[in-house]
């Protein structure tokens, strides 16, 4: 018994406890020298073991004259990182000599990280289910550019991706061209210009489009330009001088000639 526990008996009462509430008191647990520096140990053993394995399976392919799928070096980094993972959450984190509930309150962490993960993944791989182009991950600039094909604009000649051939155009562009393009080939006694016309259908309150070169806007009859003066449905705001204060010629020589009257009267 330590000379502490000594002294409270003598006493009779314990100092850090003086109305005896405090039932469940334990002190904080310190971990051996010991076992930290085997832990570290082991968890050096497992980093040099990730880099072993990835160079085993470079060894095996090129000896062997295989491939092997990708599946096997997820599963073996994967199982390494939480063998180590493991051991760090027990002895560096102290979970195995705490409370159950904190161990429970990690893994329902893991397990929200892991679901955001999931329907992540499960959004980027049935992007391309509806439009094709939408498949796979976002390319910087928002271009895919072939390493074949001669650019439509040297301004677009990123290279970004050879998996989408785009001519150097940008990525929207292309779409729209190929949309064009499809339309006029199951349509051949159609116009780019009835392609332009379906589309502003389709829209509750068609504007002119950027694209729109050849303004089909304006052909087809969407262009209803402002009107000049205010009606009753919509207030047009007009600035400067207007007109109304202007004399017409007539009226204007009209009144110099009565000035010149009244002058000579007087």
């Amino acid at each position: 018994m330590s000379h502490a526990a000594n002294h409270n008996d003598a006493l009779g009462w314990n100092p850090d406890d003086p109305h005896g509430t405090n039932t469940h008191a334990h002190g904080h647990v310190v971990v051996s020298w010991k076992i930290q520096l085997g832990v570290l140990l082991v968890l050096l053993f497992f980093t040099a073991l990730t880099v072993a394995f990835y160079n085993l399976e470079q060894w095996a392919e090129n000896a062997f004259s295989i491939h092997l799928p990708l599946w096997v070096n997820i599963v073996g980094a994967m199982l390494i990182a939480s063998i180590k993972a493991t051991l760090v959450c027990m002895y560096f984190m102290q979970l195995r000599y705490d409370k159950p509930l904190n161990t429970f309150a990690l893994l329902f962490c893991l397990f929200a990280v892991g679901l955001f993960l999931f329907f992540s993944m499960l959004d980027l791989s049935t992007r391309g289910a509806v439009n094709k182009f939408k498949y796979g991950e976002i390319q910087s600039g928002g271009t895919g550019v072939s390493l074949d094909a001669p650019p439509r604009d040297e301004r677009f000649d990123a290279r970004l991706s050879p998996r989408v051939q785009t001519g150097g155009d940008n990525l929207i562009n292309t779409v729209r061209q190929n949309a064009i393009a499809a339309y006029l080939a199951e349509h051949p006694d159609k116009t780019e210009k009835d392609w332009w016309a379906k589309m502003y259908a389709k829209q509750k309150h068609p504007h002119h489009h950027w694209a729109d070169t050849e303004n089909y806007f304006a052909q087809l009859g969407y262009d209803h330009s402002e009107p000049a003066l205010s009606t009753s449905q919509k207030r047009v705001v007009r600035t400067g001088r207007t007109d109304a204060l202007e004399l017409a010629p007539g009226h204007a020589a009209h009144n110099d000639h009565g000035a010149a009257s009244h002058n000579a009267d007087h």
